[in-house]
C-alpha cells in the first residue's frame, strides 16, 4: 500500500499499481475493527504497522513507539482507505472483553459436548420423557454433524453443514431483518443448531437434559466469541463441527482457510489463485490428524501430518488409493503424509494464541 495523505487520528492510503494483494485488499474491508501494531517509526512522519498478518506502511502524524498496539476501523472513501484510530471503548470493545473473560479458560470442545448432549437424549427417549423441544432437537441433531458416509466431503453437502451450524445465527437474522437475505432464510435459520438449542434450553425444567443443552449452547457461542476475536486481529475464523469417532463417540472437526503467509513455507501449497483449506481432527485410532490442502484447477496437493510413525506407514502404504478417490482425471494430485508434533497438528484449539486475546489482558491477576 502507498501512503498520500495524513489524517488527524488516522492514515489515508491509495494502493499502489500492481501492490495489493487479494488477502489484504479482502483484510481491509470498510466497517471492520482491526489491531494495528507499530513495527517501526523513522520519525519522518511515517510508520510501518502490522495488521494481521500483513505489514502496512502509513502516513500519519501520530507519535507513536515501536511496539505500540491499538484498535483501528477501516473507512473507504473516495481518496483511499482511512484507518481510524478508536478511543478507548468507542467500539464496544471492552464488552467483548468481558464476554470472552467469561468463555476463555472453560471452553469445551464441542463434539466432546455433541456427545454427552447424545447420551442425554438417548436416557430422555428411552424414559418417554422427550418435550417437543426436546424431541425436535433429538431429531435434528445428527443433522447438523459431519456424516462421512453421507458424502460430507461434497461441496454442497459441507456448505449445508456450516450454514445450519449456529455459528452464524445472529449475523444471519441481522442480515434478514436488514432486508439483506430471503425469508425463506430465515425458515432454514430456526432450524439451525443454535435455534434448536435456545428453544430447548427456554422449555426445559432445571436437570440433566437441560444442563447439557446449555453446555453445548456455551460451547457454540464461545466459537463464536473466540472467532469475533479472531476477526479484529485480522486472523481466519476456525469452524467447529461435531464429527463421529469410533465406538460411537463424537469428536471435533476444526476448519480454516489460511492465509496466504501461512502456506508459503509448504512449496505444494504455493501454486498461483489456489484455494487453501486446513482441516484439523483427532480420532481414537489414528491420534490427532492435520490435512493441507489446496486446489487449483490444474492440481490438487495434500499434506497430511499425523504424530504416530505407525499411522503415517499406514497412510503412506495406502496414498495411491487415496489419490485415485481424490482425483477427478482432470487435476493433478499430489499426496504427502508426514510425521510432526502435537504443536504442529494444532489448529484453534488454544484461545491464547489469537492474537486479539494476547494483546488484551482478559484476567485482572492483581493482588
Amino acid at each position: 500500500m502507498e501512503p498520500i495523505v495524513t489524517s488527524g487520528s488516522g492514515a489515508v492510503f491509495r494502493p499502489a499499481p500492481g501492490s495489493t494483494s487479494p488477502e489484504l485488499s479482502t483484510l481491509l474491508r470498510h466497517g471492520r475493527m482491526l489491531m494495528a501494531e507499530v513495527l517501526s517509526n523513522p520519525g519522518d512522519g511515517t510508520l510501518m504497522l502490522s495488521i494481521g498478518r500483513h505489514t502496512v506502511p502509513a502516513e500519519t502524524q501520530l507519535e507513536l513507539d515501536p511496539g505500540a498496539s491499538f484498535l483501528v476501523r477501516v473507512e473507504e472513501g473516495s481518496g483511499g482507505i482511512v484507518l481510524h484510530l478508536l478511543a478507548a471503548g468507542e467500539d464496544g470493545d471492552s464488552a467483548l472483553i468481558r464476554a470472552l473473560r467469561g468463555v476463555v479458560g472453560s471452553e469445551r470442545p464441542l463434539g466432546e459436548l455433541f456427545g454427552e448432549l447424545s447420551q442425554v437424549l438417548r436416557a430422555e427417549s428411552a424414559r418417554g420423557s422427550l418435550s417437543p423441544a426436546l424431541r425436535d432437537l433429538a431429531l435434528g441433531l445428527e443433522r447438523h454433524a459431519a456424516n462421512p458416509e453421507a458424502g460430507m466431503a461434497r461441496g454442497a453437502a459441507l456448505r449445508s453443514l456450516l450454514f445450519s451450524s449456529g455459528l452464524a445465527h445472529e449475523a444471519l437474522l441481522a442480515a434478514v431483518l436488514s432486508g439483506r437475505i430471503s425469508r425463506e432464510t430465515l425458515a432454514r435459520l430456526r432450524g439451525d443448531f443454535k435455534a434448536l438449542l435456545l428453544r430447548a434450553h427456554a422449555e426445559l425444567a432445571d436437570g440433566p437434559a437441560r444442563q447439557a443443552v446449555a453446555r453445548v449452547l456455551a460451547s457454540l457461542e464461545a466459537d463464536q466469541l473466540l472467532n469475533l476475536a479472531r476477526e479484529r486481529a485480522g486472523e481466519p475464523v476456525v469452524l467447529s463441527i461435531p464429527f463421529p469417532d469410533s465406538a460411537g463417540g463424537w469428536t471435533t472437526a476444526r476448519l480454516l482457510v489460511p492465509t496466504e503467509d501461512e502456506s508459503e513455507t509448504d512449496p505444494a501449497q504455493k501454486e498461483p489463485g489456489a484455494f487453501r483449506l486446513a482441516l484439523g481432527i483427532e480420532l481414537s485410532h489414528l491420534g490427532p490428524v492435520r490435512a493441507d490442502l489446496a486446489l487449483s484447477p490444474r492440481s490438487l496437493a495434500v499434506r497430511i501430518l499425523v504424530t504416530r510413525p505407525d499411522v503415517a506407514q499406514r497412510m503412506g502404504a495406502d496414498l495411491a488409493e487415496l489419490g485415485a478417490r481424490l482425483g477427478d482425471g482432470a487435476r493433478r494430485v499430489q499426496l504427502e503424509v508426514r510425521v510432526g508434533t502435537r504443536a504442529d497438528i494444532a489448529l484453534g484449539e488454544a484461545p491464547l494464541d489469537i492474537r486479539y486475546l494476547r494483546e488484551h489482558r482478559l484476567m485482572n491477576v492483581a493482588g
